[in-house]
């Protein structure tokens, strides 16, 4: 029996495949999965879980409209028979998506067969015939903490190179809070998002949001350990949570809007989500399976459970259009040394991040294997691998860095196009651990190491840990289970300590990120209030407005700001009902002479909740201490990328200088042959600019490289002509 497959629009057709016994077993043979694109499960493919759906993508666009076009699809278990099920042709025009209505049979192997659909280009895509194999037995991955952190740590140690006169947070805090101290300098603005945890564990535990002195802004008390609490590009907050094995969607009301898990079966991975610009949704899962390690490695464990890496990406229908399995694409060998291979439990990939790069393509990182891996998001083949010197598959040459990384995390791509990567160094020797960035030329395979952090005395983090490039180019360090404080770092381009979190002996941190936010639950009118001058022993007051736009009433029930120069001049609790506003006003009063620069935090607290609105405010009591925020001298060293990139045959390249040095800034060709030296003399402090002329070179790669007070930096740019 055949169907009309794109009779009704939308097409969502719940179809029963009729498949004529002949009393013979059909061939698993493979016909034209070479002429498709990408194909999942990947044709021959074993250990398929039973909720498996099926993807089709041809790589020229379906005809949905076409009436006449007869189309059938057959999916056939040996054990279980045939399938009913529901067909989807996806958003892109481009892909099908086949979801059984019940699940396969472990062990047995199922046909997908499929014909006749007619295309965009008035073609029909080819007959196609592939089979895929279920698993055996199905087993799911649970989190355990001990997996992630080991079962010993060291107790951190005092760092003697900390700032001087650390900032200890004088805050009215539940008794159960996550305890730490803040030391800064000059810290980039925003607002840090992180998930503390104790180990061994204690609950509860907080998802905190916390300014640049460490005053919460937000903090919910949560039941169990929280992974990955972060912002999403889309503006929302997303974190996993260990106990449901869900990850979570909130709106900037701090409101549950959505969550998250993987499909066809697998259970969700605490490492990463990453929402993209479209609504898709990347995750990972962890595929615990049993396999014959004996036949793998002289003196493997004959019913090991060794355990695999899924990624999927989802559609804004939770539908999976791309599935990528490691069984598929790794050997179980290419782990890295001290991975025994003959233990009863491997994890051989542990995959960790996720990143979409430059081209839409996706990048994995596989801690267990040293490893980033290029995967192609059209056809799920492996673009390159690039790993350390302890990494089996590594294709890349390193320059300046002869080591390489060793069981990193966090691998993110930055706008100048470079790679930054949380190195944690496990077989390092001796060992340490490290933020880097990388220029990678992906042609030649070429990975030069442009910049790294050493924390000093040196860190070593075993587990965890991120890397953060901030928009004024500072980068934001989460240490992870590191045995030295502090558990955040911000340092500037030159390696300078600008923000530091400190936790206590027992306390971690998976990651930390820094970004602007605005809380949408009761919102001022005004960002800041400015008071300019006024005179010590006088006052002057500004008014804002501040409206609930929650849908419940709100209780302003505390403030709290660090100035005894600012009070507010409102009695609390502050009641406002839904939508409704309020007129506020804050007295500015010096009694010495000063800047005087504060937050006001107009917060709600309940139990186990605060959230708070932050209104800036600055004041000066003569024309002197103004100035102070007129300076234009640059804080750190710093060097921007080119611009334009790529350039034909004219680019521009900019640096600021803190104060007087000799600075030293020279091109190189991709070989390291010195090209020219274009600035080479003491300069005062002060923002340059200099020009690069490539008329008399050739098309291709090019280094400059700048030093400055000590402060070097490698950046490359594209000649095209």
């Amino acid at each position: 029996m055949q169907f009309n497959l794109f009779k009704y629009p939308p097409i969502v057709v719940s179809i029963i495949l009729i498949f004529l016994i002949t009393g013979k077993s059909v061939q698993a043979q493979s016909i034209n999965t070479g002429q498709y694109q990408y194909l999942s499960p990947v044709p021959g493919a074993k250990m398929i879980m039973p909720s498996t759906g099926i993807i089709i993508r041809y790589g020229t666009s379906y005809s949905p409209a076409d009436e006449k076009s007869i189309n059938s699809i057959i999916v056939k278990g040996d054990k279980s028979g045939i399938h009913k099920g529901r067909l989807l042709l996806l958003e892109d025009n481009n892909t099908l998506t086949f979801k059984p209505y019940a699940p396969f049979k472990p062990g047995e192997k199922v046909t997908v067969e499929l014909s006749k659909i007619r295309l965009t280009n008035n073609a029909y895509t080819p007959y196609l015939k592939y089979s895929f194999t279920i698993t055996n037995k199905v087993l799911h991955h649970k989190f355990n903490a001990a997996e992630y952190l080991g079962s010993e740590f060291p107790v951190k140690k005092a760092n003697e190179n900390e700032i001087d006169a650390p900032v200890i947070l004088q805050d009215s805090l539940p008794a159960d809070f996550p305890g730490y101290t803040v030391s800064q300098v000059n810290p980039a603005a925003g607002y840090l998002f992180f998930a503390p945890f104790s180990w061994p564990p204690i609950n509860p535990v907080y998802i905190i949001i916390s300014d640049n002195y460490g005053t919460p802004v937000f903090y919910r008390q949560m039941p169990s350990t929280i992974f990955d609490f972060q912002k999403q590009p889309n503006g929302n907050l997303t974190y996993f949570d260990t106990n449901t094995g869900i990850y979570y969607e909130m709106n900037s009301k701090y409101q549950i809007i959505n969550t998250f898990n993987m499909q066809n079966g697998y259970s969700t991975d605490v490492h990463e989500i990453r929402i993209l610009d479209n609504g898709h949704v990347l995750m990972f899962s962890y595929d615990p399976q049993v396999v014959g390690m004996d036949t793998v490695v002289a003196g493997g464990n004959h019913h090991a459970i060794v355990t695999g890496l899924i990624l999927q990406e989802q559609d804004n229908s939770n539908n999976v259009v791309f599935e990528w399995r490691s069984w598929d694409h790794f050997k179980i060998t290419d782990a890295a040394e001290d991975i025994i291979l003959t233990d009863s439990l491997i994890d051989y990939v542990h995959g960790n991040a996720i990143e979409v790069d430059y081209d839409g393509n996706l990048l994995i990182s596989s801690r267990h294997m040293d490893e980033i891996s290029k995967i192609d998001r059209t056809t799920g083949d492996i673009i390159w691998r690039w790993g350390g010197i302890h990494c089996k598959n590594n294709e890349f040459t390193f320059v300046n860095d002869p080591s390489g990384f060793s069981h990193q995390h966090c691998i993110r791509r930055l706008p100048n196009g470079n790679y930054t990567i949380f190195d944690n160094g496990n077989l390092h020797s001796p060992l340490y651990s490290r933020a880097t960035e990388y220029q990678l030329d992906e042609e030649n395979k070429i990975a030069a190491l442009v910049w790294e952090y050493k924390n000093a005395p040196t860190t070593y983090s075993g587990a965890m840990g991120s890397v953060q490039r901030l928009a004024n180019h500072n980068t934001i360090i989460g240490w992870g289970t590191n045995n030295a404080p502090p558990g955040i770092k911000e340092v500037g381009v030159d390696g300078s300590l600008q923000l530091s979190f400190t936790f206590s002996d027992t306390t971690f941190c998976y990651r930390a990120f820094k970004h602007d936010w605005d809380s949408g639950v009761f919102t001022s009118d005004k960002d800041h209030l400015s008071f300019g001058i006024v005179p010590a022993g006088q006052s002057a007051t500004l008014s804002f407005n501040l409206t609930n736009n929650y849908p419940e009433t709100v209780e302003i029930n505390s403030i709290f700001n660090r100035e005894s120069a600012y009070t507010l001049q409102q009695q609390l609790p502050i009641t406002l009902a839904p939508q409704n506003s309020v007129t506020l006003s804050v007295k500015f009063n010096p009694e010495t002479e000063g800047a005087f620069v504060d937050d006001l935090h107009l917060r709600w607290e309940t139990e186990g909740q605060r959230i708070a609105e932050v209104i800036h405010l600055n004041g000066y009591t003569d024309s002197t201490y103004l100035g102070i925020e007129g300076n234009i001298v640059p804080s750190e060293f710093f060097v921007d990328q080119n611009y334009p990139n790529p350039f034909n045959p004219i680019t521009k390249i900019k640096y600021n200088l803190p104060h007087n040095s000799f600075v030293n800034l020279r091109v190189y060709d991709i070989l390291g042959s010195e090209i020219t030296t274009l600035v080479n003399a003491e300069q005062p402090s002060g923002n340059y600019e200099v020009e690069f002329n490539g008329a008399d070179l050739a098309s291709g790669i090019y280094f400059y490289r700048f030093d400055a007070g000590g402060f070097t930096s490698v950046k490359k740019m594209l000649l095209l002509k």
